[in-house]
C-alpha cells in the first residue's frame, strides 16, 4: 500500500510540469480574467492560448464576392491575431512562457475536442459563461460550449471552468493509473469490514505489517481492475469513433460547401462576362455617339467664328461707350466725396444708435441690462428664443422692457437741428 501511494505522489508532481491550455472565445478576447486566473491559481510555468475562430457565414448567396470574402477574413483574422498577441504580452509580465494555438472550425466546442484528441491536453481552463453574466450565487455551468466540452471532452482532460476571475466548477481527470489505485483500494477492503468513528477493525480482515495475503484474492482484485480499464478504455474508444464520425460529417459538409462555392464561383464568371459583354458593346456605342459629337462640334466651331467676327465690331463700339462711362464714374465720384464731408458733419452720437440694428433708434427702450434698444429690434431678439443681453451675453433676470422717453427726445432733437442744418447748407 506505501508503494502505490507514493507512485501516485510522484504522479502529481509531475502533472505541474505539463503545459495548461487556456480557451478564450472571440466575444470576450479584450477580458482577460481567465488567463489571470490560471496563472496565479496553477502554479504552472507554460501556457497555451487557444482560440477557434469561425470563419464568416454568408448567408445569402452572391451577396458578396469571392475577394470580398477573403478581404473581409483578413480583416478580421488580424483583429483577432492582435487581440491574442496582448495575452502573450500578459504572460510575459507574469513571467510565465506562453504559445497561442489558433483554429479556424465552424464549431468552437468541436474544435476545442479535436484540440484535446491530437495533443493528448490533459489540463483545460475555460469559461463556463460571460463575464456579464457572473453573479456570486452562480454555481453552475451556463454556456453551452462548455456544457458540451463538460460531457463531451475525454475523461484523462482536467477542466476548470472560470467566470470573471472566479472558479465556477471543474472536472477532475480520470487516469488509468487513478483506476488502478481505486481498484486496489476498494478491493483490498470490503465495504462490511470498515468501520467509522472509534469502531474496531476485525483482525481476521486485515494483515499488517509483514501478514502475507491470499493469492487468489489479489488474483481477484488484478481481474476487477482489468475489467475497469476495459471498460475505460472502450468509453474512450466510443467517444473516438464518435468524435471520428462527426469529422466525416464535417469533411462531407466543407466538400459540399466546396461544390456550392464553386458553382458560385462559375456563376459569378459567366455573370462577369455577360458583364463584359455589355461593357464592349456600350463602349462601341459610346464610340460612334463620339463621332456623331466631333461633326456636330466642328459645325458649332465654324458658327462660333462667324459670331466672334460679329462681337468683334460689337466690341469696338462697347470700348467707347467704356470710355464715356469712365469719364462719368470719375465723375460722381467727386461727388460722392462732397455728400461724405456733408455726412460726417452730421454724424449722430453713438449713444443714439441701437446695438443691434446700428441705426438711429426712434423708440428707445432699456432692457434690464441697463443698455438702451430699438424696441422692435430687441422684442425681435426676445422672440427668437434669446434669453441672454446682446451687449454682455448674460442671462437676463427679466424681459421687461422701459421707455427712454429722455433719450426720445433728445434724438428728435437732433434729427430736427441736423435738417435744419442740411437745408441751409
Amino acid at each position: 500500500m506505501t508503494l502505490k501511494i507514493s507512485m501516485a505522489t510522484g504522479m502529481r508532481e509531475t502533472l505541474v510540469d505539463e503545459k495548461i491550455y487556456v480557451a478564450v472565445r472571440e466575444r470576450e478576447l479584450k477580458s482577460k480574467t481567465a488567463l489571470v486566473w490560471a496563472i496565479q491559481n496553477s502554479g504552472c510555468k507554460e501556457f497555451c492560448i487557444v482560440h477557434v475562430h469561425q470563419p464568416i457565414q454568408i448567408l445569402v448567396p452572391g451577396a458578396m464576392s469571392h475577394y470580398q470574402k477573403l478581404k473581409l477574413h483578413k480583416k478580421k483574422k488580424e483583429k483577432v491575431h492582435k487581440n491574442l498577441d496582448k495575452y502573450l504580452h500578459i504572460c510575459m509580465q507574469m513571467q510565465v512562457t506562453a504559445e497561442i494555438i489558433y483554429i479556424e472550425k465552424d464549431s468552437v466546442e468541436e474544435g476545442i475536442l479535436q484540440l484535446i484528441s491530437q495533443r493528448g491536453v490533459r489540463k483545460l481552463v475555460m469559461g463556463a459563461a460571460a463575464d456579464k453574466h457572473y453573479s456570486m450565487n452562480m454555481r453552475d455551468l451556463q454556456s453551452k460550449k462548455a456544457i458540451y466540452i463538460n460531457r463531451e471532452a475525454p475523461a484523462t482532460c482536467q477542466i476548470w471552468f472560470t467566470c470573471n476571475g472566479y472558479l465556477i466548477s471543474s472536472r477532475e481527470a480520470r487516469r488509468r493509473d487513478n483506476l488502478y489505485l481505486e481498484g486496489a483500494s476498494s478491493n483490498s477492503l470490503s465495504q462490511s469490514e470498515i468501520t467509522r468513528g472509534t469502531e474496531s477493525v476485525p483482525s481476521s480482515s486485515i494483515t499488517r505489517g509483514t501478514e502475507s495475503v491470499p493469492s487468489s484474492s489479489i488474483t481477484k482484485d488484478e481481474n476487477q481492475i482489468r475489467i475497469q480499464v476495459a471498460v475505460e478504455e472502450a468509453e474512450n474508444s466510443e467517444k473516438e469513433a464518435h468524435f471520428e464520425a462527426y469529422k466525416r460529417e464535417e469533411a462531407e459538409k466543407a466538400a459540399v460547401d466546396a461544390i456550392k462555392r464553386a458553382k458560385q464561383s462559375e456563376n459569378e464568371y459567366f455573370e462577369e462576362l455577360k458583364h463584359r459583354r455589355e461593357t464592349e458593346k456600350a463602349l462601341s456605342k459610346a464610340k460612334e455617339e463620339l463621332v456623331k459629337m466631333r461633326s456636330e462640334s466642328e459645325s458649332r466651331i465654324a458658327e462660333t467664328n462667324m459670331v466672334t467676327r460679329k462681337l468683334q465690331g460689337s466690341y469696338i463700339l462697347s470700348m467707347k461707350a467704356l470710355k464715356r462711362l469712365r469719364k462719368e464714374l470719375e465723375e460722381l465720384k467727386i461727388e460722392l466725396r462732397e455728400v461724405s464731408k456733408l455726412k460726417s458733419k452730421r454724424e449722430p452720437p453713438q449713444y443714439f444708435i441701437c446695438p443691434i440694428t446700428q441705426d438711429i433708434m426712434e423708440d428707445p427702450h432699456v432692457a434690464a441690462d441697463g443698455f438702451t434698444y430699438e424696441r422692435e429690434a430687441i422684442s425681435g431678439w426676445f422672440e427668437r428664443g434669446h434669453e441672454t443681453s446682446p451687449m454682455i451675453n448674460k442671462r437676463l433676470p427679466h424681459k421687461s422692457l422701459v421707455p427712454n422717453l429722455a433719450l426720445r427726445s433728445a434724438i428728435q432733437e437732433w434729427l430736427q437741428a441736423s435738417s435744419f442744418k442740411l437745408l441751409n447748407h
